[in-house]
């Protein structure tokens, strides 16, 4: 029974301060879970604990409700909400669900005409999404819940509901639940798209190697959703979820008009005259890149070095990185488009010959953003690229958050060791790195890939040396050396990084490298400790 139309509501699920949102009646909410995050707005009102049951009820009762507004999961504790105020349960187990609670609210708080056009608003939007991919054949999806025990979502539950809107079929439509999965059943049904979420336990990198014999990882059709309570939180929102997974499932649907016209990192602009189906790749992290937007199937070509994902084994060959590529190769493969970094500049002309080419030449992290954004343009992969996108940008900021208001260790990157140390001075992603990760470089007053000396170095006095896998010079020799009396020595913080190519290439995988980065220069930060790397210098 409500005695008269609300005007200060407690809520304790994320859909239901959503669904008072979209119906126009957010300034009514006075209480939210910690783990509200839609409208923006919402951080700005007072947070009541955790989700239903977890709810705290002093907290509660101190904003003096006149309603408070539960899902099914606030049961346990309905009894002492209900001494505080009336209580509305709504549960929200299917679509029509959150169309029947969005017309109970509009009740309760006499909007029904605008509760009826949000409905019909929101039925309009599932049916254009859904109508764009009718057409096209069903693609196998497998939605990663969990990483250890694999757990995915059952066909009964709302994410298999939205996978068939997408154009999709979950490749576990036959269980029930939430399901413990074994890798030897997700390699039989073998998936066409494999979709991560933010706290699946998982990164893409990972997936790739996990399910490396999937169809999905062969193409590069792995994707991290940039933001699962798009997908998992039952009201109006879920139009957003649903139109980036049908984009994900179905990007034929939702095409780029070509001909098209970019402008690449050399500020040519470049003419694409239908959406590329046959790439080559001049540098591995074009290739990784790629791959990781889900144009993989598109590539047809790579340099010899290129070695991620597994996948790319298949590809055929054209020899060298950049200017070292075989011209007749390539032309063999009849391209319709050529990606290249700034290497391959010398044998421009002579590329051109054989298709349009894309120069790409990121020197920072926001350099790999665009990067990413140019090749998701290009390739018709937009929506992937803003995912990969936001999935870096949420490990930058993850660390940026953790590192803010330390003190900045001084770092030596030791790229490679001949006669001297070549580093990494300003102007290149390393640099970026260092100073993402919480660190000065003690180079960047230098521009480039540079040459410094041992008496430079020791001048300098790093905290911190970094040593690629590669380098020409190990951990046990460097702290042997001349450099035994810098700090960084002397304190056994020598580091030998775990893949010398997250570093070197400006791809996705560079947050690899950031937050192995991270680790080293703040360890503590991250609840890690490390061994001195250099005893026989030291003791």
């Amino acid at each position: 029974a409500i005695k008269a139309e609300p005007m200060r509501v407690v809520t304790l699920a994320p859909a239901i301060t959503e669904d008072l949102y979209y119906l126009g009646l957010f300034a009514r909410v006075v209480g939210v879970t910690n783990y509200d995050d839609f409208p923006p707005a919402v951080g700005n009102v007072t947070r009541v604990g955790g989700y239903g049951k977890y709810a705290n009820l002093e907290r509660i009762a101190a904003l003096k409700p006149d309603l408070i507004i539960a899902d099914t999961f606030s049961q346990p504790i309905l009894s002492k909400l209900e001494e505080i105020a009336p209580v509305v349960v709504l549960r929200a187990h299917s679509i029509k669900d959150i169309e029947g609670n969005l017309l109970l609210l509009g009740r309760i708080f006499n909007r029904e005409n605008e509760a009826k056009e949000v409905v019909s608003k929101f039925s309009a939007q599932l049916r254009e999404i859904s109508s764009a991919v009718a057409s096209e054949p069903k693609v196998r999806v497998f939605y990663v819940v969990w990483n250890n025990p694999i757990t995915t979502a059952g066909g009964d539950s709302f994410i298999s509901q939205l996978i068939n809107l997408a154009g999709g079929v979950n490749i576990f439509n036959d269980t029930k639940g939430w399901p413990a999965v074994s890798m030897e059943q997700v390699i039989a049904r073998n998936p066409d798209v494999i979709i991560l979420t933010p706290h699946c336990g998982m990164t893409v990198d990972e997936a790739f190697k996990k399910f490396s014999g999937t169809k999905a990882a062969a193409t590069g059709r792995i994707y991290m959703i940039k933001n699962e309570n798009d997908l998992i939180h039952p009201s109006p929102r879920l139009t957003r979820g649903l139109e980036t997974l049908a984009k994900l499932l179905h990007p034929d649907a939702f095409k780029s008009s070509y001909p098209m016209r970019v402008v690449d990192f050399m500020n040519r602009t470049v003419t694409i005259e239908k959406e590329p189906e046959r790439i080559v790749s001049l540098a591995p992290s074009i290739t990784e890149t790629l791959f990781a937007i889900g144009a993989g199937d598109k590539v047809v070509g790579v340099t010899k070095y290129a070695d991620w994902p597994a996948a790319v084994r298949n590809v055929t060959r054209v020899g060298g990185y950049g200017k070292y590529a075989n011209l007749e190769r390539i032309a063999a493969l009849k391209p319709d488009l050529i990606i290249a970094d700034d290497f391959a500049l010398p044998i421009l002309n002579k590329l051109e010959e054989i298709a349009p080419v894309v120069i790409v030449a990121p020197k920072s992290i926001e350099g790999i953003y665009k990067q990413i954004e140019l090749l998701g343009k290009v390739t018709n992969r937009e929506e992937e690229a803003d995912l990969v996108v936001g999935e870096m940008e949420g490990v930058v900021n993850y660390v940026r958050s953790k590192v803010s208001n330390l003190s900045r260790p001084r770092v030596f990157f030791v790229l490679s060791y001949y006669n001297g140390y070549w580093t990494a001075g300003r102007g290149t992603f390393v640099n970026s790195l260092i100073n993402l990760a919480g660190g000065v470089n003690i180079f960047n007053d230098t521009e480039g890939w540079v040459k410094v000396s041992e008496e430079q170095v020791i001048a300098r006095n790093p905290d911190v040396i970094i040593l690629l896998p590669n380098a020409g010079i190990n951990a046990s020799e460097l702290c042997g050396g001349p450099l035994s009396g810098t700090t960084a020595v002397r304190e056994g913080r020598v580091f030998t990084v775990e893949n010398g190519d997250v570093y070197q290439r400006p791809s996705p995988r560079i947050t690899i490298a950031l937050q192995e980065l991270a680790d080293f220069l703040h360890p503590k930060a991250f609840g890690l400790s490390y061994n001195s790397t250099c005893a026989v210098a030291t003791s």
